[in-house]
Order: structure tokens, then C-alpha cells, then sequence
């Protein structure tokens, strides 16, 4: 059915992408040359500032008189800045279903130099007082403003206090969009809910709402900062997290839209990446000490940055960490598009090998095989259909999965889509391979489905394609001459294959401590286009084949050439004739079947008579 001797050549652009790989690994750039603090952050006039705001606007949402009285309060600061220069950006973004009219507001400090260094803080706050997130933040901001603004620097500092942080971050994305200075700027810290009383991890924020990587140099100095001024230790993501992130973009700090749009950003926060909940966003659970810490963390960052003359070092434009070592993105793309080349080209040589042995429907079989993602294509563009009449949220990415919490309407939705599913599986019944579909047909059509979802994946996003490259090689394990494997084989064979993209959800959904409301959070990424319709028609597509494939191990074998002459009257195993008491009329047993005697092998697999 196939030859293995092609698939096995396939490989050897693979082993060429391996080396590749191995000599493109690049050390990481080292840390910034550390300097003496310019000042002593005062945590506790930052912690007074914060629950002055606190107390003077609890309601902050987005485009709310409170943000707006934070707002008039920032800039009366910002103006007392002695050669410091206050501008605005106004902007319009969508929040709750509506439309709102929202500013930052930006001071800068003209340097020695154009070069500049972004501290950014958000203002709003979507859910309760935000007394540990965007009250901190904002403390900590303007204490920052109250050390730096006497201190001699060299580059050009701008502090900009960001409005719809739980509108999609629109403030940063307005900021990163639209500053006219952009290309000047060569470091931004972000500083994201930086006062929490219980500190958990990341306190590092390094992911993008993209498949981006921030500047390497910028985060190991980061690093070592956090852990001289803090009692805390950043630990990183490793390879498969960092690898997860660049598959499944999902940062949901401000850095996150920072990064997306090109800018080396990180930013510090003391409650991990997703906001905290407004139950453990009171005044009662601010600690001024940790304040302390990453105000400090910031001051010294900022300092570091601003005393050295040179850019900063990037490092590989993607990567992920590897044995100490960065690997460039691009050997990542390389090597899952030649990991795919074996499977295309087995599926390739088993569709030619069909058509050579006399079946002519391939289109049909192809078709087929493609046909089992309809179920799972007609739920997915339902929910597409409810976003857009509502019915589901479409909320900005990134949104704040606290506002977005799973009740009856969601529950109903998801069961909703999983009895169409289902239903249209049934329909279409996708556990039967057709009668006349024969398996050295269908198994090498199911391959090349499975080969062009991957390759899809890949055009969208290549890392989520890296994790999806197992599947394509699934179909192999019905396709030996001598049988296929048993179908417990086959399931969990595919099963297997599932486990690296699983693994890569598993991280999203825990570094975001979504828990239980993970599939609804998820199904909210795809609502809102973060997850593409690009990579989910091509995961469709290959859990699709791999339903389809399942479906051919499960079909009962057809009984050889033997078994069916036994059956017949007048018919021995070996397929000579009888005894008979009188003359055959009709002339030889051959003849009377209407067949020929058969020497391939293969061909007397794939020739069999279906019962």
C-alpha cells in the first residue's frame, strides 16, 4: 500500500533541519552592567498614593467618571514635573458591549539622547477597587516620577499612565500603535499589579499576545534585578512553555500587546499574568513591602537601561530556551515543515500506487477523508454565527477571564455545540468507511488530509504546527502490507500524536489559572479571532483524519482470496474445482468467477471482495 522506503527517505531533510537547529542555538546575550540606584524608592508614600486612589474613585471601569478623576489626578502630577512634558492620547475602544471615549496620559523627560526608556502603569479597573492591581500600579508610577524626575539621565524617560487596561489593554495597544516617538524607544516596563500581599508567580511577564519573543537581554536583566531588590525569584517557563506560548499566543498583561506590536517590553507583577479577581483586590490585601519590591525592581531596571549607551541586544527575532541556549524560531519552522515532508510523500505514493492498481475515484476518497471534519467545522462556524449575533461574547484579546465566568447561558451554548457535533457526526456516519471505498484507497487518503491540515497549521503559525506533526503520521499505522495494526494500536497511536498540542493547551490554561473555565475561556479565544479561523479549520481538519482513521482500523477485515473460494459451492481453499459428478457447462472455475489469478501481494490485499 505504501512504500516505506520513500517515507524513510522523506527524513533526510529533517536530519539537515536538526543540524541546522544545533548550529543556529545562540547563547543568551548577558545582563546589563548593574548601576547604583539613582534614589530610594519610598514604598510607603506609594502605598499611601494607592489607597488615596482607592478612596477617592472605587469604580474605575473603563471610560467611568472614576477613571476619568484618576485621570485629571495623574496629569495635576505629571504638570508639577519641573521640565517635564505632558501630552494625551484619546482614543475610542469597545468595552461591556459599547463604545468609550478613553486617554492616556504621558509624561516625558527630555534626555541627553533621543533613546528612550517606557514606564507604563494601568489606571482602570474593571472588577472592584483594584486596591493590589491598577491602584498600585498607579502608585508606583508616579513614586517612580517623584524619584527620576531630579536625577540626571541620559536617554529620554516617558511614564505613561494607560486607560482601558481591561478593555483589551487598549491603552497599550493605543501607546505601541500611535506614539510618534516609537521607534526611539528602547525598553518598556510594564508595571502590572504590582502591590498583591500573597506574591505568586510570574512576577516576570514575558509573553506576547503574539508569536513574539521579547528582547532576551531586557528579561535577563530583568531577572537578576527582581532577585537583588526583591525576596523573589523568577523561574522560567522552560522549553515547552516558551514553545506553548509561541503556538497558542496568549499574554494577558499589557506586555503582551506591547510585545505583539514590536516592542521590547516585560512587564513586573506580583499576582502572575491573569488579573486578580476583585476578592483578592481590596485595600485589606496591599502589602507597601511588596510595593516595595518591584518598585524598586523598576527604578533599577530603568536606571540600568538608561546608563547604557548602546541598544539593546535581542537576540534571535523568535525563540525559545534550549540547555541554556536560545533557539531561533525559524529552525523551529524549518524542521516541522520537514518533519511533514515524510507523511507527504508516503500519502503521495499511496494515492499513486491506488490509482496504478485500477481505482479511479482518489477525488472521491480524498473527499471522504476530508468530509470527516464536517462536524466539527459545522460547530465551529455556528459559534462563529452566535458571536456575531451576539449571543457569544467577542471580547477583546487580551480580556480579563474574570468578567467573562461560566453560568447557565454558557454551559447551555457548549452543550449546544456538542450535540451538533455529535449529531452531524451521526449524520454523516463517521464511524463507517463505505463499502466501496477499499482501504488501500481510503488509508493513503486519509494521509494526504491529514499532511494538507498540518501544512495549514503551518502557513498560520508554524509553532502550533511543530505540535500538531505527530498526527500526520498516524495513517501509516494502516497502511503495512501485511495488515494493518489492531485497532487499540491505531487509537492509541492517535492518541498519542494528540499529546504534544494538548500539552501546549494544558500550560495555557494553568500559567493562566484558568481552571474549571478553561474550555469556555478558550472557545472565547477563538470568538475573538486570537485563535485564528486559519488554525482552527486546520485543527478540525486533523482531528478529522484521525476520527477517519480510527473509522478504517475498525472495519472488519475482508476475507482473502481462500476464505471466499472455501465459501462458495463447487470451490476448495485453494480455488480448484471439485469433484463433480457431471461436466461444468459454464467451462473453468476461473472463468465462471470473471477474475484472474493474482501474484502481487499488495495486490491481493487491496483486490480482496468486499462482503
Amino acid at each position: 500500500m505504501v512504500a516505506f522506503r520513500i517515507y524513510r527517505a522523506g527524513f533526510a531533510p529533517a536530519l539537515a533541519a536538526v543540524i541546522a537547529l544545533l548550529f543556529a542555538l545562540t547563547a543568551p546575550p548577558d545582563p546589563l552592567r548593574s548601576v547604583v540606584a539613582p534614589a530610594e524608592f519610598d514604598e510607603l508614600a506609594a502605598a499611601r498614593i494607592g489607597r488615596e486612589i482607592v478612596e477617592a474613585a472605587p469604580d474605575r471601569a473603563p471610560g467611568s467618571d472614576g477613571d476619568a478623576e484618576i485621570a485629571d489626578m495623574v496629569q495635576r502630577r505629571f504638570e508639577d514635573v519641573e521640565g517635564g512634558e505632558v501630552s494625551e492620547q484619546r482614543f475610542t475602544a469597545q468595552f461591556d458591549g459599547g463604545d468609550l471615549d478613553l486617554r492616556n496620559v504621558i509624561l516625558t523627560l527630555p534626555g541627553d539622547s533621543a533613546r528612550t526608556v517606557v514606564l507604563l502603569a494601568p489606571r482602570d479597573s474593571a472588577s472592584g477597587p483594584g486596591a493590589a492591581s491598577s491602584a498600585a500600579a498607579t502608585a508606583t508610577l508616579l513614586e517612580l516620577v517623584d524619584e527620576m524626575r531630579t536625577q540626571s539621565h541620559t536617554k529620554t524617560l516617558v511614564f505613561v499612565s494607560t486607560d482601558g487596561s481591561s478593555a483589551g489593554a487598549a491603552g497599550a495597544r493605543e501607546f505601541a500603535q500611535h506614539y510618534p516617538e516609537r521607534d526611539e524607544i528602547d525598553a518598556a516596563i510594564d508595571l502590572w499589579q504590582p502591590g498583591s500581599a500573597n506574591p505568586r508567580r510570574p512576577f516576570l511577564l514575558e509573553s506576547s499576545a503574539g508569536s513574539q519573543s521579547p528582547s532576551a537581554q531586557l528579561v535577563r536583566t530583568a531577572e537578576r534585578e527582581l532577585s537583588e531588590q526583591s525576596r523573589l525569584n523568577q523561574e522560567g517557563q522552560g522549553t515547552l512553555g516558551e514553545l506553548a506560548g509561541l503556538a497558542l499566543p496568549s499574554g494577558l498583561g499589557e506586555q503582551a500587546v506591547l510585545i505583539e506590536n514590536g516592542l521590547d517590553a516585560i512587564g513586573l507583577s506580583s499576582a502572575g499574568e491573569r488579573p486578580l479577581p476583585a476578592s483578592q483586590d481590596q485595600p485589606d490585601d496591599v502589602s507597601s513591602s511588596t510595593i516595595g519590591d518591584f518598585g524598586r525592581t523598576a527604578l533599577l531596571l530603568a536606571a540600568t537601561i538608561d546608563a547604557d549607551t548602546d541598544p539593546l541586544e535581542h537576540g534571535p527575532a523568535t525563540y525559545v530556551p534550549l540547555a541554556g541556549n536560545l533557539v531561533p524560531g525559524w529552525t523551529l519552522a524549518l524542521l516541522g515543515f520537514t518533519l511533514l515532508l515524510p507523511a507527504a510523500l508516503a500519502a503521495g505514493d499511496g494515492i499513486r500506487r491506488a490509482h496504478r492498481h485500477g481505482n479511479r475515484g482518489m477525488g472521491w476518497a480524498v473527499a471522504w477523508g476530508a468530509s470527516r471534519a464536517l462536524p466539527l467545522l459545522a460547530g465551529l462556524l455556528l459559534f462563529y454565527f452566535l458571536g456575531l449575533v451576539g449571543l457569544v461574547a467577542q471580547p477583546t484579546f487580551p480580556f480579563d477571564p474574570n468578567l467573562f465566568g461560566v453560568g447557565p447561558g454558557q454551559v447551555i451554548v457548549m452543550v449546544f455545540l456538542s450535540l451538533v457535533v455529535g449529531g452531524s457526526y451521526y449524520t454523516i456516519r463517521g464511524w463507517r468507511v463505505p463499502a466501496a471505498l477499499p482501504r488501500y484507497a481510503a488509508v493513503p487518503a486519509l494521509g494526504a488530509v491529514s499532511t494538507v491540515a498540518v501544512f495549514l497549521a503551518w502557513l498560520a503559525n508554524p509553532y502550533l504546527a511543530l505540535l500538531l506533526v505527530p498526527t500526520a503520521h498516524v495513517w501509516l499505522t494502516c497502511a503495512p502490507r501485511r495488515g494493518a495494526l489492531p485497532w487499540p494500536l491505531v487509537v492509541a497511536a492517535a492518541a498519542v500524536s494528540l499529546l504534544p498540542f494538548a500539552a501546549a493547551v494544558n500550560h495555557l490554561s494553568g500559567s493562566l489559572d484558568l481552571g474549571a473555565t478553561a474550555p469556555w475561556l478558550l472557545l472565547l479565544m477563538v470568538s475573538n479571532g486570537q485563535l485564528g479561523f486559519g488554525m482552527m479549520l486546520a485543527v478540525c481538519l486533523v482531528l478529522g483524519s484521525l476520527l477517519g482513521i480510527v473509522a478504517v482500523s475498525l472495519r472488519p477485515p475482508r476475507p482473502s482470496r481462500a476464505e471466499v473460494a472455501a465459501r462458495m459451492p463447487g470451490r476448495t481453499a485453494e480455488g480448484v474445482a471439485a469433484p463433480a459428478p457431471r461436466p461444468d457447462p459454464v467451462g473453468s472455475p476461473t472463468e465462471a468467477l470473471g477474475t484472474s489469478p493474482i501474484t502481487s501481494p499488495e495486490a491481493d490485499d487491496d483486490l480482496r471482495i468486499e462482503r
